[in-house]
């Protein structure tokens, strides 16, 4: 898992993003690749640089392109 920071500031595609070509690239890009953005997850400094495992487990919304998550750490012991 990477981190690029957990403020608004650094969202994936924030500001003027729906403006771009293609509209949210982060979005776009990430997704596309199978992968997808976490924000706003609080004390990931208290988890160990490399061995930690994390859910994250979204709600099924209907026809959403995007959840809250309930999201919780494994950590080795």
């Amino acid at each position: 898992m990477a981190s690029s920071g957990s403020d608004d500031a650094k969202n994936e595609d924030a500001g003027q993003a729906a403006t771009f070509d293609p509209p949210f690239p982060s979005h776009h890009f990430m997704h596309g690749a199978g992968k997808f953005g976490l924000a706003s997850l609080c004390n990931l400094d208290q988890l160990p640089p490399t061995g930690s495992i994390v859910i994250a487990a979204p709600l099924k919304i209907v026809e959403g392109s995007g959840s809250p998550v309930r999201a919780l750490a494994i950590v080795p012991g």
